[in-house]
């Protein structure tokens, strides 16, 4: 089961069945355990954090990471030192796993490994083969039951914590914070980064008498907070940083589906586009302020999927600051958001916006497929204008699969 396309399954602790992957692991590869590992749950920047550890690290060590979704290609899950897992090494340790796993749980009658775990697997086994030292950990799902969190790490970091998932992880933030927390080991340094006001008050309060606590706010002065975070990660993990070469990390950061801007030919003109996964209110936020910055007085047509767990509306305010037009699509036939529905509430947005002095077109067909959407985006766009792909990881690998 694919449970990132799927929602056909309940989240407990009989599905997800860390017990049962701890023994097959167990059985199929002792050693699973043998690294230094670094963990990092939340809602939105996490990936961008471990990238930046695992890149600072591997200047003078072997460093696994394991991150998801990938966007373009399956590989991107599975890397060491910045270079993605081969198709050979994939296909190879699958099969050797799949043949395991035929004998072992036929035998053992217990449920098999998920698609994640199974991934997850086949990453400490490359790892492990590769003789990586560090091995940097990104959670799949909340965290608690994520099949990461078997691990017994030496630091773990909490980045941004938002409403997502909310059909499995809970209908509140307090609920998806108690999953997210639940990476915490006792003893083993927990560094928070920056939170909502609410949520970073709740935390002090709680952990007020950890002394394995620490906010990573505190200690680092940097303008990205994924940044900040992964400083002090580092920190802890090797007891200093090197400030100029972790700056110089921070100015050349680049990574599939992260404010990634690429060029693509139209009838002889370059048009650019701005390719983010951003799928939460705080990521959308962020991504406006990026794409202000960067192309000040531009114009900007977006290209938008938001699967139906997340939060809309927040999410489609942030993109109705700044957007010229929007081409609404849906990038998952399961977990994603009907274009007309989403065409809705943004429309009554724009109407309940005040001094609203510019027009802005929402296009809407039926049954409207991310590339004729993309495609209808990059053909109304003129030579300066900046054609925008964001709101699902979906989406954006679609795209960049077809046409990129």
């Amino acid at each position: 089961m694919d449970y990132e396309k799927h929602r056909n399954f309940e989240y407990n602790e009989k599905y997800f069945d860390l017990e049962n992957l701890k023994k097959f692991l167990y059985a199929y590869f002792p050693d699973y355990n043998d690294f230094d590992f670094v963990h990092v749950a939340g809602s939105k920047g996490k990936g961008t954090t471990c990238k930046i550890i695992a890149d600072y690290l591997a200047d003078s060590s072997k460093v696994g990471l394991f991150i998801s979704p990938h966007v373009v290609k399956i590989n991107e899950r599975i890397s060491v030192n910045g270079k993605n897992i081969s198709d050979k090494d994939f296909v190879r340790i699958k099969k050797e796993i799949e043949k395991f796993s035929d004998e072992f749980f036929v035998e053992k009658n217990a449920k098999r490994l998920t698609f994640f775990e199974e991934l997850f697997v086949m990453a400490l086994k490359y790892f492990y083969e590769k003789k990586c030292k560090y091995v940097v950990l990104e959670v799949g799902l909340g965290g608690r039951l994520d099949a990461t969190n078997i691990v017994l790490p030496k630091v773990c970091g909490l980045a941004l914590v938002e409403k997502e998932h909310t059909d499995l992880l809970g209908k509140t933030l307090n609920k998806i914070l108690k999953e997210k927390l639940g990476i915490k080991k006792i003893g083993v340094p927990f560094i928070i980064g920056s939170q909502q006001k609410n949520v970073e008050k709740f935390l002090r309060e709680k952990f007020e008498k950890d002394e394995n606590v620490f906010f990573a706010d505190d200690f680092v002065e940097n303008a990205n907070p994924n940044f900040r975070l992964a400083h002090e990660v580092l920190k802890v993990l090797v007891g200093s940083v090197d400030e100029e070469k972790f700056l110089k990390l921070c100015c050349d950061f680049k990574m599939v589906g992260r404010f990634d801007v690429r060029k693509i030919s139209v009838n002889g003109e370059n048009k650019v586009c701005v390719f983010d996964i951003a799928h939460t209110p705080k990521s959308m936020e962020n991504l406006v302020k990026n794409l202000r910055e960067k192309y000040f007085h531009k114009k900007f047509i977006f290209v938008v999927s938001i699967m139906k767990d997340k939060e809309i509306l927040p999410i489609l305010r942030q993109i109705s600051k700044v957007a010229s037009e929007v081409v609404f699509t849906n990038a998952n036939a399961v977990r994603g958001g009907k274009s007309k529905i989403l065409k809705n509430i943004f429309g009554k947005i724009i109407k309940l916006r005040k001094n609203n002095k510019s027009e802005i077109s929402v296009l809407v067909k039926e049954n409207i497929n991310p590339v004729v959407a993309f495609n209808i985006a990059i053909k109304s766009t003129k030579k300066e204008d900046i054609v925008v792909v964001t709101g699902s990881s979906f989406l954006v690998s679609e795209i960049l699969n077809r046409k990129f």
